[in-house]
């Protein structure tokens, strides 16, 4: 029996309790069910509905027919019983105030007993026609009955969905819904309150069960289903939450360098506190003085909280404040989807403090600002981790799960889309609606994105070797080889130049060494060992001035082993590696560094001679190897490109790789400026490219004024030029691009 049976009672009803609003409201999230999610809610509450309309019982059909001649005929149909509901197709269509969902019934399947009597000898009587409209028209008739029942249903639970939901005993979401919603052609968009609220429960929210559903399929398989935005309000109403009801603070006892919360390790750096605490324990009373404040920008989520970090010490098992740090923190991250909630991470930005108080005299900013920036990073930030990484729910009924989630941070939202490619819709609608920003969020986050990646790119690898560091003309320069132990430069004292042991400084500008005391001291409260300083003879006795004068100030030890090392000179750093300088062309006087690899092979001589003959060579004290110094990494600092003209300077140019500077990369500048200043420009580097031997060259000092478009350009143009393969140490580059 076929039966086109239209339902638009059903999902009209569901949408009018949902998204009844309450009195008018400034909302905070906002959601757009889009084509492919409205086609996805159609076709599960069809095959629901169709499943939970059967078995059904349609009463009983009684006809009687007067024939001519005959007389009256009574047929009966009884114990009708729909066992089968086959759906052909159904649509979905959104109207001006609501939707229509309808259904087009191929067959049903059906039982049912059948009587007539009559009493004549020349008639047959049949059921053709007339009797069976009138059972086909029953059949509709409960269906319908069975669609509206279960309708009323669905609307009688969608009304009594929570208003809130709890996320623990402090705080709850309010879902609460605000305004109308908007119909558009193919979306619905609707806009809930949002913000978070004092939470009246005790135990956490559990999820409402859909009726009986156990498991329905997660939200979207090929398209964006559902577009959800969060106002940065919504997180800041939570923070102040939890502000409030004084959960923002945290007593430290541990960290992963335990022998700092030990009065011991500060015996050199503060007598003060060693000698009133000898080998006491410490405690570090960390409180959030005003709620942390988040702000939402293209590409990433910023948030700044200020802090009132009270050290403790544990004397005698009396808990004894000693001073009091106010600590301003900047953290950055991004958004991520964990399941059914709304987590996050974030990485630190940068801190500044004032000491409120001390008791035990005054604490020296650069100690306290390399133990700030260790606790931060290694306790601070991975506490806040393990908070937001279990997020907080989003409305998301039970049964549903999210999948595929696309995350936009734009114009201080977040915009979230559980799935992979998107519905469109259009009509009017409050100021365009959310639809109407999602093309600029796109747009803004993928030019983030793009940018964003070269930024946070971790250094370089080049030739086996991983170079890290930062590198801004004029602002700051230290460059590290990790699997050489060594730094060069150091121009404001970057944390991962602390392990490297060995620092060659190329030249006496600040950008380049106003960081060596905060290295050395640093060192100093690792409890590593004293570090080995190269410098060019002509500023040794200055910078063992500039050591001495920050020993007097801060009263602190900087212990430190300064070697000028000249030209023509060589160090081992270690019996395999070896450090020479070389000449370089800079305002002020200045030198680069080679590093060398140090290779032993049999003379020539000897070659002809079996194992055993050269085994006892050996042992009676005979030099039978050549040592070969094999130039493996060198850097030039700042320089003018008068170095590479230089036959000296050979193994500078024929190292594995170089690392050297490109202050200037266009027209703007030209030769005769960046000569002026002692720097290089790039056609520079273009024009001598025939004498570089180079297998990768590393360029570093990019002034600000350009971009980093500007500069992966320049890379482009020089990498034509040359064989060696051409990289750009771009981490940490700050530009005054916009």
């Amino acid at each position: 029996m076929a039966a086109s049976t239209p339902l638009p009672v059903l999902l009209f009803l569901a949408l009018t309790s949902l998204l009844s609003p309450a009195a008018a409201a400034s909302p905070h999230i906002s959601a757009v069910i889009s084509q492919s999610g409205l086609d996805f809610a159609k076709d599960l509450l069809v095959t629901r509905a169709a499943e939970a309309i059967t078995p059904l019982e349609v009463p009983d059909i009684e006809r009687s027919v007067t024939i001519p001649l005959v007389g009256t005929v009574d047929m009966v149909a009884s114990g009708i019983v729909l066992h089968g509901v086959a759906v052909e197709n159904s649509t979905v269509a959104v109207g001006d105030d609501g939707i229509v969902v309808a259904a087009l019934l191929s067959s049903v399947n059906l039982t049912m007993g059948w009587s007539y009597s009559y009493s004549a000898w020349i008639v047959t009587i049949s059921d053709s026609d007339g009797f069976s409209n009138h059972i086909r028209s029953s059949v509709e008739n409960a269906i319908r009955n069975k669609i509206m029942e279960g309708a009323s249903k669905l609307d009688s639970f969608l009304g009594s969905l929570p208003k809130k939901i709890d996320v623990d005993s402090i705080a709850a979401l309010n879902v609460t819904f605000v305004n109308d919603p908007i119909f558009k052609r193919s979306s619905i968009e609707f806009d809930i309150d949002g913000l978070f609220i004092p939470s009246d429960k005790s135990a956490a929210f559990r999820n409402r069960h859909f009726g009986g559903v156990k498991y329905a399929p997660p939200l979207g398989s090929s398209s964006k289903m559902l577009w959800i935005s969060l106002d940065e309000d919504v997180f800041n109403s939570v923070s102040a939450l939890y502000f409030k009801a004084g959960l923002l603070q945290h007593m430290v006892d541990k960290i992963s360098d335990q022998f700092l919360l030990n009065t011991a390790s500060w015996r050199l750096l503060i007598p003060r506190l060693y000698q009133k605490y000898p080998n006491d324990d410490m405690l570090l009373n960390i409180s959030a003085t005003s709620p942390p404040y988040v702000r939402i920008n293209v590409g990433r989520i910023d948030a700044t909280v200020d802090l009132d970090v009270t050290v403790n010490v544990l004397d005698f098992d009396e808990i004894v404040p000693v001073a009091c740090l106010s600590v301003s923190v900047a953290v950055s991250g991004a958004a991520v989807v964990s399941g059914n909630n709304l987590a996050g991470r974030v990485e630190l930005d940068y801190f500044s403090f004032t000491l409120k108080w001390s008791k035990i005299g005054k604490l020296h900013t650069i100690i306290v600002q390399s133990v700030m920036q260790l606790f931060l990073k290694r306790m601070f930030v991975p506490y806040v981790n393990s908070c937001i990484t279990r997020g907080f729910p989003l409305p998301i009924i039970k049964g549903f799960s999210i999948r595929d989630a696309y995350i936009l941070t734009s114009q201080s939202r977040i915009i979230r889309s559980p799935v992979t490619t998107a519905g469109t819709g259009e009509g009017g609608g409050r100021g365009g609606g959310l639809l109407s920003v999602l093309d600029r969020a796109m747009v803004d986050e993928e030019e983030y994105r793009r940018a964003r990646a070269q930024v946070q790119r971790k250094g370089v690898e080049v030739e086996g070797y991983a170079i890290e560091g930062v590198s801004v003309g004029g602002h700051e320069t230290c460059v590290t080889v990790p699997s050489l132990n060594v730094a060069f430069d150091i121009g404001r004292g970057p944390l991962f130049a602390v392990n490297q042991d060995y620092l060659f400084i190329t030249h006496a500008h600040l950008d380049h060494i106003g960081g060596l005391p905060m290295y050395v001291a640093t060192r100093g409260l690792y409890n590593l060992k004293p570090p080995i300083v190269f410098v060019p003879p002509c500023i040794k006795d200055d910078v063992e001035e500039l050591l001495q004068i920050h020993r007097r100030m801060s009263q602190v030890d900087l212990k430190v082993e300064l070697v000028a090392l000249d030209l023509g000179e060589t160090y081992e750093i270690r019996n395999d590696l070896v450090a020479r300088p070389f000449e370089t062309h800079h305002a002020i006087p200045s030198q680069g560094y080679v590093i060398y690899s140090v290779r032993r092979k049999l003379k020539k001589q000897y070659a002809h001679l079996k194992g055993t003959q050269i085994q006892k060579m050996k042992q009676s004290g005979a030099e039978i190897t050549d040592t070969i110094l094999y130039p493996e990494v060198a850097f030039t600092g700042d320089t003018k490109s008068d170095f590479i003209l230089d036959p000296r300077n050979a193994d500078a140019l024929r190292a594995k790789v170089l690392i050297t500077e490109a202050t200037f990369l266009d027209d703007q500048i030209d030769v005769d400026h960046a000569r002026e200043h002692g720097h290089m420009h790039l056609s520079e580097i273009m024009e001598h490219s025939q004498w570089f031997r180079n297998k990768a060259i590393v360029l570093t000092h990019f002034s600000n004024r350009y971009s980093l478009e500007d500069i992966r350009q320049a890379v482009s143009r020089l990498q034509s030029k040359l064989s060696s393969k051409v990289v750009a140490l771009t981490e940490g580059f700050k530009s005054d691009y916009r």
